[in-house]
């Protein structure tokens, strides 16, 4: 755990029992979320980005969900705590905002009450003195006229709006460390700006350490401090944004990169190879590959250790914390 880490995540396992056996969706993840800095953790669906979030904080089905390994917060171990633990924990120590405020807001409540009851949840605070503070959130993630829009339910907000209104309700214990799962996912480009400006502004305020999980690279190029690439549950590749984007080594990160268009260079656009693809579809976790969960569908197969050996996370050359779980380097196997 280095000296700045707020939340310290130590291989983390997790695995899902399901009738044709034990999925296995998470499988020895690797992290440290810093003050004041953004960890994004990028990769396609079903490749364990969320569920190794949700597992931090006790959100996963009892009696099904498996959880394994450490996560150490505010000097406290989270893995295996009893639920009235956790309560604690959500909100006042990590904040999480999800993809779809829609479904994650009550439709039958004012928003006003939702944020004063998160308010109240983790602080003895009188409702008139949590509803002026719920005002403040509001006006604190830019809503405008905050007062009239406590009175207001989530359907007569936009998007954008919803999703303010979530990361207010996330703000609303103080946190630490914040999870923002997808958040910008469903928002246009504009909205999608303004949300990305508005959790860096409070970040550098605040001094949170931020989770931001998406399959957007172009996101991550923008706002991250370091990346977590992860494919059928375990990390292939990790490094700074800069390390990440210049010198990529993983084919699976190269393939992500590589299937960006380009579109603020015309020039670019038209010299560069054609958008790559990866054929194929991720592994059933029920039946994970023997070796490298990504041989299937590589287009280099380096080594024909690939087909039988995991091939474990190590140090780049010439990389500072750039590490990538391949057999391959761009020099060559």
């Amino acid at each position: 755990m280095t000296s700045e880490a707020v939340l310290s995540v130590r291989d983390l396992h997790v695995a899902f029992r399901t009738r044709r056996g034990l999925a296995r969706v998470v499988n020895g993840v690797t992290y440290d979320v810093e003050a004041g800095r953004t960890l994004a953790i990028v990769g396609e669906s079903g490749s364990g980005k969320s569920v190794s979030t949700l597992a931090l904080l006790g959100l996963l089905p009892t009696g099904v969900a498996r959880v394994q390994g450490s996560a150490i917060f505010g000097g406290e171990e989270l893995i295996g705590r009893p639920e009235e633990y956790l309560r604690a924990i959500r909100g006042a120590g990590i904040g999480m905002v999800f993809q779809d405020p829609m479904t994650s807001l009550n439709p039958v409540l004012t928003v006003g009450r939702q944020i004063v009851e998160a308010i109240r949840a983790h602080r003895s605070t009188a409702k008139d003195v949590a509803r002026k503070r719920a005002e403040e959130l509001l006006a604190e993630v830019g809503i405008p006229d905050p007062r009239s829009r406590l009175d207001a339910y989530p359907h007569q907000l936009s998007g954008g709006m919803r999703q303010r209104v979530m990361i207010a309700i996330a703000l609303a214990g103080e946190p630490r460390v914040l999870i923002a799962d997808e958040a910008t996912t469903a928002l246009d480009v504009t909205v999608q700006a303004q949300i990305l400006e508005l959790i860096q502004r409070l970040q550098a305020e605040h001094r949170t350490g931020v989770v931001w999980i998406t399959h957007d690279l172009g996101v991550v190029a923008g706002i991250a401090h370091h990346v977590l690439v992860m494919y059928a549950g375990r990390t292939v590749e990790e490094g700074s944004a800069d390390e990440l984007f210049d010198r990529p080594v993983h084919p699976y990160t190269r393939g992500l990169l590589g299937s960006m268009p380009v579109v603020d260079d015309p020039r670019a656009a038209r010299d560069r190879d054609p958008l790559l693809t990866m054929p194929g579809l991720p592994p059933d976790p029920v039946a994970l590959p023997p070796g490298c969960a990504f041989f299937p569908r590589c287009p280099i197969r380096a080594d024909d250790r690939c087909s039988h050996e995991v091939p474990p996370l190590t140090q780049v050359a010439g990389g500072r914390r750039h590490r990538a779980a391949t057999f391959y380097s761009p020099e060559g196997p």
